[in-house]
């Protein structure tokens, strides 16, 4: 250790530079070939998470219009609701109308609206 030469400090210095910029190009290559592996399969899941979401929102749309059509029928037949249900029930179809829903039983909603039973 005592007589090491500018020669020496050199050939380390360029080792350790070239194992340097091959690891960087090592781990260049290896995010490249990852990325390029999982885009497709990050494209099927987010397929997947959209069909999921017309899923759940057209599930959620039919039972919103299901309870919906149950209580427009109570109320057609007379039976009388609390405040709080009528409360629900208008939650229920401003969340009914964001999912889209506009069918007959926006027509009885507003119907009974005209007739002074909401």
């Amino acid at each position: 250790m005592e007589n090491i030469s500018l020669g020496q400090i050199l050939a380390i210095i360029s080792f350790l530079s070239v194992f340097i910029g091959a690891i960087t190009a090592l781990i260049t290559f290896s995010k490249t070939f990852i990325s390029k592996i999982l885009k497709p399969i990050n494209q099927k899941i987010d397929h997947l998470e959209e069909v999921s979401s017309k899923n759940r929102n057209n599930i959620e749309l039919e039972l919103i219009k299901m309870i919906l059509i149950n209580f427009i029928n109570d109320i057609e037949q007379g039976i009388q609701k609390s405040p709080i249900q009528k409360k629900n029930a208008y939650e229920l179809f401003d969340r009914y109308h964001e999912l889209g829903g506009n069918s007959y039983v926006h027509d009885r909603w507003e119907k009974l609206i005209q007739e002074g039973k909401l």
